[in-house]
């Protein structure tokens, strides 16, 4: 393999002169900088990112944090960060937390040594003391989170989608439609993104002058690794129990509502005709199954892009609002539309 020495000596010029092309750096003459560079290409010289970290203190890594690998959405979340990343020569390295708070901060103690540039934060965790561990982590390096703050910081960047107004009109959807009896699947009860949708179901209830019952609040069962087309089975069978089920049922996130929908089925109840059913990420799956689940869409892999985006921008000094929240969109398929 070349090395910078190697570069230096092709072009004619020292070490520091290289480094300073390398980096991008002003002050080198026209000449110089393309001497240098064609003696990069004909040698097919590649610099140590190790090295240059050791020299500038940057190591053009980026670290994800994701609570778990079993949710499909941090798969296609992780492909929009890596567009952005390796535009920008940037590589990407994922940590699983498993729905541990202590993990979390022990994973990102760990990062802080290999000293990564910057921190996409997909956490369970929403309070107080997560805030102020982000607003005291978002001091050292750029760090985005990929979750509502259950309190707004000026020093903590955050791209999410909105939830609840996207559940809200999900509700008013299926009421429209003469469904008055609408179930909720939730997966979990300490993540802020999550629990907007719940209360935006809620409120669409309340918008419709439709009861809220207790009983048609479904909550799956946790842990560190959940299969939740499995749990959405399970959510099926709670509700082919109950001495009436809903009309509707709305679940959190996609890979519930795509077991819900299975299960049914396989219990002979028809989809759409006896049970509505909408999804919420808008999975590659959803589109897949038969018949095609109704889902809310987010954008999951601009998210990514806009986080990656957001971290290196900090990390150019340039500046760019790094406070972003999308809007969710209904996709009408078979599992609420004939």
């Amino acid at each position: 393999m070349s090395t910078i020495f190697d570069v230096a000596k092709a072009a004619g010029v020292s070490k520091s002169t290289v480094s300073r092309v390398l980096n991008g750096e002003s002050g080198v003459k026209e000449a110089t900088r393309e001497a240098v560079e064609k003696a990069i290409r004909e040698l097919k010289y590649t610099p140590s990112y190790l090295a240059q970290g050791i020299r500038t203190g940057k190591t053009k890594t980026i670290a994800m944090v994701v609570p778990e690998y079993t949710n499909i959405f941090y798969n296609e979340l992780f492909r929009g960060v890596e567009d952005i990343a390796l535009k920008y020569g940037y590589m990407v390295f994922v940590c699983n937390t498993e729905r541990s708070r202590r993990s979390e901060i022990e994973y990102t103690e760990e990062i802080l040594k290999r000293n990564v540039d910057g921190i996409i934060y997909n956490t369970y965790s929403n309070s107080e003391e997560m805030l102020n561990y982000l607003r005291t982590l978002s001091q050292k390096l750029p760090v985005v989170y990929t979750n509502h703050l259950f309190q707004e910081d000026e020093q903590v960047s955050y791209v999410y989608t909105d939830g609840f107004e996207s559940n809200r009109e999900a509700v008013h959807y299926l009421y429209e439609k003469g469904r008055t009896t609408i179930g909720y699947i939730r997966n979990t009860t300490d993540i802020s993104v999550i629990e907007d949708r719940y209360e935006g179901y809620q409120q669409g209830l309340r918008d419709c002058g439709i009861p809220f019952r207790e009983e048609y609040v479904y909550q799956a069962k946790q842990s560190t690794e959940p299969d939740y087309i499995a749990l959405g089975a399970e959510a099926a069978k709670y509700y082919e129990g109950l001495d009436e089920t809903p009309k509707a049922v709305i679940a959190a996130i996609d890979a519930l509502a795509i077991g819900c929908v299975q299960q049914f089925q396989k219990d002979g109840v028809c989809i759409p005709e006896q049970v509505n059913v909408i999804g919420f990420d808008n999975i590659s799956l959803s589109s897949l199954i038969q018949p095609p689940l109704t889902t809310i869409s987010q954008p999951i892999r601009l998210i990514g892009q806009k986080a990656a985006e957001i971290i290196i921008a900090k990390l150019d000094g340039r500046e760019i609002e790094d406070k972003v929240v999308f809007p969710g969109n209904l996709i009408l398929r078979a599992t609420t539309d004939l």
